[in-house]
């Protein structure tokens, strides 16, 4: 892969391994303080809120700017506004609308640095292993998954909500250390208009050029409402029904973890081998009866087995999409196109997480939206089956992206269609 692609790589794990620390504190914090499934879900309302606003604003940034200097940038203020969360903490905050605040403030950055970072990807990996590239962060994203989790429950069970929170604002500025040190050729500066006109371009792309990329919005969108009709409410389910200690919420999460890393290294096997739209239909299929299963399922090893499921069929799908994404879209638009799709993507997200605290709050039945949840990822399944990701052959689109970036295709695997 080359020496800036693992630094990248090193990088992002660095800060997903303090992400995943602050995931699972500020829920478990905002819990002993509220008591309340709506409270937690809440937290999960301000982290996706932002994408709505700035998710589009992130992709003309990532088409304009240096993405390097722009990632380095995210990951400073990422590390700033932790460190405030940590004096919260310290100061013994009472009230959550502070939390709200702040957590709202750390999910600004994200929406202005996951285009860049998706789009810089493609530039520093030859075309053909574009897959295995975008397999290999989703593997270490959640293979430190299973690690964060149960650490974070450790650090917050010896040392504090203050000390977990510390630690992930430092992995903030390992990531900008590293990421600094990834050279990259200079960006070809695309004509700079106003933001309206080149979100406007973006847009354009995806609603009128080619359909594969909005279908993969619109079945991310639908898949991303039924999961966290699920996923909002787990820390408040796993603590109020079942009485786990942040412990063993860690090791439910870490489960996701090995999962998510099993789906990726599925997706960029079968990517390479089996049309995309059986892939991604496969795995949608599997997600839908891994969150069935979480309706019988008891106890931190059963939960956690069902929830792995999930995160590999997920897993397998992302990967799988991503790989769509990067190889369809020209690199001058790359940016603003995967931040719109990211947007749309993330637009059911804040509404299953308000949902879910609705729901939970008036008829405690967490186990009717397990069985919605799986249901639903069925239906998308059998949706996405006939949609205009039918007609997709990874092997008719690597040729022409390399010549798109100046860089030679190899032959490609066998794809039986």
């Amino acid at each position: 892969m080359g020496r800036r692609y693992w630094l990248l790589l090193t990088a992002f794990l660095a800060s997903s391994f303090g992400t995943w620390i602050y995931r699972l504190a500020l829920p478990l914090l905002v819990y002993d303080l509220t008591g309340s499934a709506l409270g937690t879900g809440l937290v999960y309302v301000m982290e996706y809120l932002p994408y709505l606003a700035l998710g589009m604003v992130g992709g003309v940034l990532a088409d304009r700017l240096d993405r390097r200097r722009l990632l380095v940038a995210g990951d400073l203020l990422s590390g700033a506004i932790t460190v405030l969360l940590a004096g919260l903490v310290a100061a013994g905050v009472t009230t959550t609308w502070p939390l709200y605040a702040v957590a709202f403030l750390l999910a600004c950055v994200d929406p202005l640095y996951q285009p860049a970072f998706r789009s810089i990807v493609p530039a520093l990996v030859p075309v053909e292993r574009l897959p295995q590239a975008n397999a290999r962060l989703h593997v270490g994203e959640h293979a430190v998954n299973m690690i964060g989790p149960v650490a974070g429950g450790a650090i917050v069970v010896g040392l504090g909500y203050q000390a977990a929170v510390y630690v992930d604002a430092a992995t903030f500025l390992v990531s900008a250390l590293l990421i600094w040190f990834v050279r990259t050729a200079p960006q070809p500066a695309g004509a700079r208009g106003r933001l309206v006109a080149d979100v406007r371009e973006g847009l354009r792309f995806l609603l009128r050029g080619d359909r594969v990329v909005l279908t993969t919005a619109l079945y991310a969108l639908a898949c991303n409402f039924g999961v966290w009709l699920l996923l909002a409410g787990l820390v408040y389910y796993l603590s109020s029904y079942h009485g786990f200690t942040p412990g063993q919420i860690g090791v439910v999460y870490a489960f996701q973890g090995a999962g998510a890393v099993l789906g990726a290294w599925l997706g960029s096997r079968l990517i390479r081998r089996v049309a995309p739209v059986r892939v991604v239909c496969w795995a949608i299929a599997a997600g839908g009866l891994s969150m069935l299963a979480l309706v019988v399922a008891r106890g931190p090893v059963a939960i956690g087995l069902a929830w792995m499921g999930q995160f590999a069929a997920a897993g397998t799908s992302i990967v799988a999409t991503v790989t769509v994404r990067q190889l369809l879209v020209p690199d001058h638009l790359l940016g603003r196109v995967i931040g719109t799709a990211r947007t749309i993507a993330f637009l059911s997200i804040p509404l299953a997480s308000v949902a879910t605290g609705v729901f939970e709050s008036r008829s405690r039945d967490a186990y009717a939206l397990m069985a919605v949840a799986g249901v639903s990822w069925l239906v998308i399944a059998a949706a996405v089956a006939r949609s205009p990701l039918r007609r997709v052959r990874l092997a008719e689109l690597r040729p022409e992206r390399a010549a798109g970036s100046g860089r030679p295709a190899a032959s490609p695997p066998p794809d039986p269609g």
